[in-house]
């Protein structure tokens, strides 16, 4: 019997969590991750030795580096959603689409919970960012995918929630009086914002002011220190000339760009990419252009891509402690050195900055509520605690209005909440 079942699931970019309500009882955090620091936080990894093989979470590092780093491992997945362009990848002869391969990690958080409950469960209120992509259509098509992913993991009916209207209702519970609540929510793919009024008990859906939010944050931040400076020790600025040709050319933007990214780097590996990064290899015009490819190879062939950028999130949250930090990467054939100060950092995440600022703008202007109207500003996902983001927020509210604890648990809370509005016959969106 499964029709008073329901799984809450908040699943980012970086991590997820998984909730429930059950037979009229809330279930939070689940511990779905046994070998993970936090066994309830898994992180969002998908690790194939082979293509008849996976493992999830804690335990896909583990796999990844006891083989030796053989076969693929994804992470960031969830930022292709939007992409119309990104179809899926292929495994030796196996394809498998985006929605399958998330509709793979979905299927695995459903079997876990459904053992931990010990009861079959087929309905879901899945978190959603404000915005997967700026474009409505490719919005659309985001949350299409992901209800295909869904029902290939089983689910037969499903609710998708704004990430920071969840969030809104698990905060609601520590208010006494109503207020006007700013819910700040930065992830791994996304910033997204919600407007609401709140009080202790009830909701209504006017209570929601706005909602908006753009597909950058954790990510797009560790991006930069590839963009900026990292990336010319892989052949991003790399020059070449073609057989017969006579123009020099520089590595195409199709390629710096991948190689920027967490989740577009690994696809640098598909056939027709690959085989042009080594043509470039070969009509490279000096040994030191040719030497930055070769070590693109390396940090392909040898499994080095995971690896090298939890090298550079740890050297962004060292830049929260400390005005000057060392990125150190020893692997043979991959040293480097270089030394980045927290105003590199900030003069890189400008642009970045100003978009995150410019949905959060927009959503206090699509309420008709000013900065001063807003009574709280609650804030959740680990890219909140970024000093600059941090400062911006204090310029624009005033300290004291800032709820600072940004703890990882405020969206599964509240998507749990929804599903016992569920229950009760009740729909949040």
């Amino acid at each position: 019997m499964t029709s008073d079942s329901f799984l809450s699931i908040d699943f980012g970019t970086s991590n997820s969590l998984v909730g429930a309500f059950h037979n009229g009882q809330r279930y939070e955090a689940l511990p779905l991750d046994p070998k993970a620091q936090d066994p309830t936080m898994m992180r969002t990894l998908l690790y194939f030795p082979h293509p008849d093989l996976c493992y999830y979470g804690t335990e896909a590092i583990e796999q990844y580096i006891e083989q030796d780093m053989e076969g693929r491992l994804f992470r960031s997945f969830k930022s292709h959603l939007p992409n119309q362009n990104y179809l899926g990848t292929v495994l030796n002869n196996r394809i498998l689409t985006l929605e399958s391969l998330i509709g793979v990690f979905l299927l695995e958080l459903k079997k876990r919970a459904e053992k931990i409950l010990d009861t079959p469960i087929e309905k879901a209120v899945i978190g959603r960012p404000a915005r997967y992509s700026m474009d409505p259509v490719a919005d659309g098509f985001a949350l299409h995918r992901m209800g295909k992913a869904a029902a290939f993991a089983g689910f037969k009916e499903v609710q998708f929630v704004p990430e920071p209207l969840a969030a809104a209702f698990d905060y609601r519970r520590q208010l006494s009086s109503e207020k006007i609540v700013l819910i700040g929510d930065f992830g791994g793919g996304t910033s997204d914002f919600t407007l609401i009024k709140l009080r202790p008990e009830g909701f209504a859906k006017e209570d929601v002011l706005a909602i908006d939010g753009c597909p950058l944050a954790g990510d797009a931040l560790d991006s930069v220190f590839m963009s900026h400076r990292l990336n010319e020790y892989f052949g991003a600025k790399s020059r070449y000339r073609l057989p017969m040709g006579s123009n020099v050319l520089t590595m195409p933007p199709a390629v710096s760009q991948r190689l920027n990214h967490p989740a577009h780097i690994v696809h640098l590996k598909e056939k027709e990419t690959y085989e042009f990064i080594r043509e470039v290899k070969k009509c490279s015009l000096t040994q030191k252009d040719a030497d930055a490819v070769e070590r693109l190879f390396i940090l392909i062939e040898d499994q080095q891509i995971f690896p090298f950028f939890e090298n550079i999130e740890k050297t962004k949250r060292a830049l929260s402690a400390s005005e000057t930090t060392d990125f150190i990467y020893d692997y043979p054939g991959l040293e480097m050195k270089e030394t980045f100060s927290v105003q590199q950092f900030i003069d890189w995440a400008t642009a970045t900055k100003e978009k995150i600022f410019s949905a959060l703008d927009e959503c206090l202007k699509n309420a008709g509520v000013s900065s001063q109207q807003v009574d709280l500003v609650c804030l959740t996902g680990g890219t909140a605690k970024v000093p600059f983001i941090q400062k911006e927020l204090e310029t624009r509210f005033g300290k004291e209005r800032l709820q600072t604890q940004a703890h990882f648990h405020s969206v599964l809370s509240g998507l749990t909440e929804s599903a016992g509005f569920w229950a009760q016959g009740q729909k949040v969106t």
